[in-house]
């Protein structure tokens, strides 16, 4: 019998509780409208997850045309640069361990051996491969392994700087936005 009223004053005080009125605001009857402060605007950083330890960090303006999950386990995205940039457009790509055999890259062609230099990247070596394309462009390829990942860049450029050089700036593209963790 106890548990019956100690119930019975609970919804009592609850009752009451939601049952009070409360009194009426009331808005101011004249409203002044203030002139908007145009602030200056900045670009968003645009971030794109490469992996969990990997990340894209552009430090300019990017159009983000495509973005896929390789193989449950990595990302890709195709990115549009500026009609300024030395390189138009970037493919950004990753994938772990399991599936760098089966990666697709862009531009493959299994006759041609390719210009290869080599840099550091940290504590690791990285590689930059540039193919002759048919249609007079070339092809740029840059290769890491971060944790277990490969990470891709692919891009091409109608430039004709030598490939040494064309492998060296884009080295240093990828550095300057390229974050690892």
């Amino acid at each position: 019998m106890k548990w019956v009223t100690k119930y019975l004053f609970i919804l009592l005080s609850l009752g009451i509780l939601f049952c009070k009125t409360t009194s009426p605001t009331t808005l101011p009857k004249e409203t002044v409208s203030k002139p908007l402060e145009i602030k200056e605007t900045r670009p968003l950083t645009k971030e794109l997850r490469l992996t969990y330890h990997a990340v894209w960090v552009n430090k300019e303006n990017f159009e983000l045309k495509e973005s896929i999950s390789l193989f449950g386990t990595g990302n890709q995205y195709k990115i549009l640069f500026s009609e300024t940039n030395e390189f138009s457009w970037l493919r950004l790509s990753s994938t772990d361990r399991e599936n760098q055999s089966q990666f697709r890259y862009f531009f493959k062609d299994e006759t041609q051996n390719p210009e290869v230099s080599y840099f550091v990247w940290g504590q690791k070596k990285c590689s930059v491969q540039v193919y002759h394309m048919p249609e007079g462009e070339l092809y740029l390829r840059w290769e890491g392994i971060h944790n277990g990942f490969l990470l891709v860049f692919e891009s091409s450029t109608k430039k004709t700087d030598s490939p040494k050089e064309l492998a060296k700036s884009f080295h240093q593209l990828i550095l300057g936005s390229l974050e690892v963790y």
